[in-house]
């Protein structure tokens, strides 16, 4: 409580010392009290000057005006080593207000940190993420069908794509995020594919064609968990965590100050496939992906 009070002032002060509105504010302060102290000089004048019988013209104003700014001042003057010791004292609250923020600040991104180092542990999780199932190859052509799985919902069907692209030899990217030099890693060696497009023989891998497997949050299904297999963190946190983590990486602005490296698949999956293949993609808790057929003909 104590702790929260010297946060709040030492932020009142701040805002008043160092924002626009607070120089409005501290300005508009300093003009009601002098008004304030020429209002009650005049009026007390005033008075007198109508008891006594007297004029109290132009001249009298502002001579009253200038002794009572004078009287101010004087009082100011004398008072001046009690306003010494308040501004040290609002000096020593601010200080103190900056270095609680600051060591609370510290614990909660240890603790953030933390929390995404077992995110990152959750996701280092061999699985199946997708089946590919070749439709046709006419022409030249390869049509196939692609359905994600959800690791969340018993691997319930979470998306189903069909996917046509010139050529027949599939070659499928992905992105791989390389967490090693990221305190996120704690120091272990840390890599992440995500599948990403497809190209081909005949389709350059820059206009490669998008294969989806990302639910309306912008989070691969393949980072989904479900509660009873997230282990070493809340359900809840780690949804939000991992809601963090995903921005993080989302491209290498953002990811690089944070230590992690984004880069493209080194050698991306290929295929040469016929109609009717039928092919499963998983990722391996190395971090890599591998594409197994299914039922091999």
């Amino acid at each position: 409580m104590a702790l929260e009070l010297v946060k709040k002032v030492s932020s009142a002060i701040l805002f008043l010392v160092s924002t626009p509105i607070g120089y409005i504010i501290d300005g508009s302060l300093l003009i009601l009290l002098l008004v304030f102290v020429l209002a009650r000089a005049l009026h007390r004048e005033r008075l007198l000057a109508l008891a006594a019988g007297t004029k109290f013209g132009p001249a009298q104003k502002l001579f009253v005006c200038t002794e009572a700014l004078g009287r101010l001042f004087a009082s100011l003057a004398a008072n001046l080593p009690v306003l010494l010791i308040a501004a040290v004292l609002s000096v020593s609250v601010v200080a103190i207000g900056e270095t609680i923020r600051k060591v609370e600040a510290s614990i909660e991104a240890a603790s953030r940190i933390k929390e995404l180092q077992t995110v990152l542990r959750n996701l280092e999780r061999s699985l199946k993420i997708a089946e590919i199932r070749v439709l046709s190859t006419q022409n030249d052509r390869t049509t196939f069908e692609i359905t994600y799985f959800d690791p969340e919902n018993q691997n319930s069907i979470a998306e189903t794509r069909t996917i046509s692209i010139d050529g027949r030899d599939i070659y499928i990217d992905a992105i791989v995020l390389n967490f090693d030099y990221s305190e996120i890693a704690a120091g272990r060696r840390v890599n992440i594919a995500i599948p990403y497009r497809v190209f081909s023989d005949q389709v350059p891998q820059i206009n490669g064609i998008s294969l989806g497997g990302i639910d309306s949050k912008g989070i691969p299904y393949m980072f989904h968990r479900a509660d009873e297999d997230i282990y070493g963190i809340a359900p809840e946190v780690y949804r939000e965590r991992l809601k963090e983590l995903v921005q993080l990486i989302s491209s290498d602005t953002s990811a690089r100050p944070a230590g992690i490296v984004r880069s493209l698949y080194g050698s991306a999956l290929h295929k040469r496939v016929n109609t009717g293949d039928r092919y499963e993609l998983r990722v391996e808790q190395t971090g890599g992906l591998t594409l197994r057929e299914r039922f091999p003909f």
